[in-house]
């Protein structure tokens, strides 16, 4: 990804190069790599499969540990209200703000840690949670499921800040940063949607004030 003062250029993985007017990059986020959790380790444990995926009949009176307070957790929850599940979500004081929209659901324990272990025992998975407040918490868990966050699915040439998203406003003026990778906040479908629509008519406003 290239500006320049006549074009914008996108490289594709085979080498071919496609130039316009403009380049809108709205490439989102991408679900963190076991990786990048600095909070949560899974020994001998396989990284858990992630909570969008699960089947609530498959979960159905399981004790279900859930590693993250990210978004999907609410979207989940809303989208089966009447699944029979119980859910002992870990997450750290960072996203701790994300839990206030499923924070009166009953059919879930929020758990505020510093560090948490996986380790699978014959019940299931042994999980140890450490809390700065006070000492470790275990207890064991027929399933455990991801749900860590999202990192920017940033492309190279885009200007990263800091946080490692993409500030619309320090790119190239052909360059135009759109939805999920403009920043961690205000990550809904609808924002992205207006907002990728916002995008796409700058440069067409831009060429119209040009040629008026």
């Amino acid at each position: 990804m290239a500006g320049h003062d006549d074009r914008a250029e996108v490289v594709l993985e085979d080498g071919r190069v496609l130039a316009a007017s403009a380049a809108v990059v709205a490439t989102g986020v991408t679900a963190l790599a076991a990786e990048d959790v600095a909070w949560a380790e899974a020994g001998e444990a396989r990284w858990p499969a992630p909570l969008w995926r699960a089947a609530a009949d498959d979960l159905a009176g399981r004790r279900v540990a859930v590693l993250g307070a990210d978004r999907p957790l609410g979207t989940w929850l809303r989208a089966h209200p009447q699944a029979k599940v119980h859910f002992d979500v870990l997450f750290p004081e960072a996203v701790q703000y994300k839990t206030d929209e499923i924070a009166d659901d009953p059919r879930i324990r929020l758990d505020l840690i510093d560090r948490v272990t996986v380790a699978p025992v014959r019940e299931g998975f042994r999980i140890t949670a450490r809390h700065s407040r006070g000492g470790p918490h275990t207890f064991v868990a027929d399933t455990v499921l991801g749900n860590p966050g999202s990192k920017p699915a940033t492309v190279s040439g885009l200007v990263v800040g800091a946080d490692g998203y993409c500030p619309p406003d320090g790119q190239h003026p052909r360059v135009f940063v759109a939805g999920d990778l403009k920043g961690a906040r205000m990550q809904r479908i609808a924002v992205a949607m207006g907002d990728g629509s916002r995008a796409a008519l700058e440069p067409y406003y831009q060429a119209e004030a040009v040629v008026g």
